[in-house]
């Protein structure tokens, strides 16, 4: 009963019987959000909260404030930050296609080379079908009256380095599809997607349909049938393997359901696909799919390799708006390396790193003051104070990306994920957030605008909480409805 305690008693005070109507005043306002925060449901835990007004500059909460938090996917904040400022909204990534040998009576005595730099876009939110790159480079070989292949499909991911992983990434995870490697080469968001329907009947099997038909990986199905049973299934797939493995009962009649997993070697999973999907179109290719890293000696002079097409990404900001709107870990881990690349001429995460740690710097935050390890928040080694994020968020407002920047958050009761929050309040359509979610980590920070026209600017960060989801946002959301409304009115006494 106790969490809901609060949310009894504030509809008693607003209610409270008296012929004067009165406004709550900035301190009684205050007194109330600390009221929420001292909540005893979380005593166990460790809040971090800085409320602040851009308006008029004046600190309406804070607790903890210069405190360091672990901030799950508020770590995207930073990173977001640091990729609009230095490369731009326009920023657009380039696939170069490329062919060895020559062409003689429509056979290409060559192989074809696919050159990446981390374009994470081949996939179905940009794309109708997650090949539809692959189509279009078809489409010229058939233009250029190219039958057959005689050669190798050779993946050169060398733009960024080989490991995907980020530090502190914890090992149990690392076969769901948020937990995705990055790379200069990467198709499906380096995942499978798989729809599975339950049978109808005792007699039918379980269909697995996986949104990328390829022989990369494979489906074990060991489940078992069951009328009675109520299904328990577990999907997982071997670390260093794609092999996908669906074990437990299915209940008959039972409703279908969607699992995401990672696939290991993202460029091995691209070239694989885009060989199969050439072999689809009648083109008969004589070699195998190949990750450049197997290739003893590989140091291609591209200059003398021709050309045959450049393609172009979606601009950045598009892309951005899918790490931030649907919490996309690998598209953070790749604008980091693609920072480091362009800026510093090498695609690694420490390379990206110190481009984020200029761009702090420039904001008033000492690279030392806190910890940047990932660049999605999935590392358990992440560490940053809701004042260094709202002095971000501070000083993205000022910049001349301002209007890019605020459309890349999450917006209350509208879309991304907080798509199903704060509905009915009136911070619904007028929060716009990053959330944060890991395990006994929680995160919130943004904006939102009062009632008298104060824009705000705020971050929460819980960590070591052993609550529900629910009970965290049922606090923190409570607490930007209360803002939203400020100044509400009551009948005093």
């Amino acid at each position: 009963m106790k969490k809901y305690l609060l949310l009894i008693i504030f509809p008693l005070i607003f209610g409270g019987c008296s012929s004067a109507t009165n406004f709550y005043s900035l301190d009684e306002t205050k007194q109330l959000i600390d009221q929420k925060f001292q909540d005893s449901l979380f005593s166990h835990a460790h809040w971090g909260v800085l409320i602040e007004s851009l308006t008029t500059g004046e600190v309406w909460y804070e607790q903890n404030g210069n405190k360091m938090f672990m901030p799950a996917s508020n770590e995207k904040i930073p990173t977001a930050a640091a990729t609009l400022l230095t490369l731009g909204p326009n920023f657009r990534y380039k696939t170069n296609l490329y062919y060895t040998g020559d062409i003689i009576d429509s056979v290409l005595n060559g192989d074809l080379i696919i050159k990446g730099d981390g374009d994470p876009t081949f996939f179905t939110k940009f794309y109708e079908d997650s090949r539809t790159p692959f189509f279009y480079w078809i489409d010229i070989l058939k233009k250029m009256g190219i039958k057959k292949i005689d050669g190798n499909i050779i993946g050169d991911d060398n733009a960024f380095e080989d490991y995907g992983y980020g530090d502190g990434w914890t090992f149990d995870g690392l076969d769901s599809w948020y937990s995705a490697e990055s790379g200069a080469l990467q198709f499906n968001e380096n995942n499978i997607d798989l729809q599975i329907i339950p049978p109808k009947s005792i007699d039918e099997k379980l269909q697995v349909i996986p949104n990328v038909k390829s022989n990369y990986f494979n489906i074990i199905n060991n489940t078992n049938i069951s009328e009675t049973e109520p299904s328990q299934i577990s999907i997982n797939r071997a670390f260093g393997t794609n092999n996908i493995t669906i074990s437990g009962i299915v209940k008959v009649g039972s409703k279908p359901f969607e699992r995401s997993l990672s696939i290991s070697n993202p460029t091995l999973f691209y070239t694989n696909v885009l060989l199969e999907t050439i072999l689809s179109s009648g083109i008969l290719v004589t070699g195998k799919a190949i990750d450049c890293d197997d290739i003893s000696d590989w140091n291609p002079n591209y200059n003398s390799q021709k050309l045959m097409n450049s393609y172009l990404s979606p601009p950045i900001i598009d892309i951005m708006k899918g790490m931030m709107k649907r919490s996309q870990n690998m598209y953070a881990e790749t604008f980091v390396k693609t920072l480091g690349l362009n800026i510093g001429g090498i695609g690694s995460f420490n390379e990206g790193k110190k481009v984020v740690e200029n761009v702090l710097s420039n904001f008033g935050i000492a690279p030392k003051s806190y910890a940047f390890t990932d660049g999605s928040g999935l590392s358990r080694y992440d560490y940053i104070s809701p004042k260094q994020i709202v002095t971000i968020l501070k000083a993205m407002k000022k910049s001349q990306y301002w209007n890019e920047w605020n459309s890349l958050f999450p917006i209350a009761g509208v879309d991304g994920t907080l798509k199903n929050r704060m509905k009915g309040t009136k911070a619904e359509g007028n929060v716009k957030a990053k959330t944060g979610t890991i395990s006994n980590v929680r995160g919130l920070s943004g904006y939102l605008t009062a009632a008298n026209g104060e824009e705000i600017v705020f971050s929460f960060l819980v960590n070591g909480h052993l609550l529900s989801s629910d009970d965290n946002e049922m606090l923190t959301d409570s607490v930007l409805s209360l803002i939203a409304e400020y100044p509400f009115s009551i009948n005093k006494k």
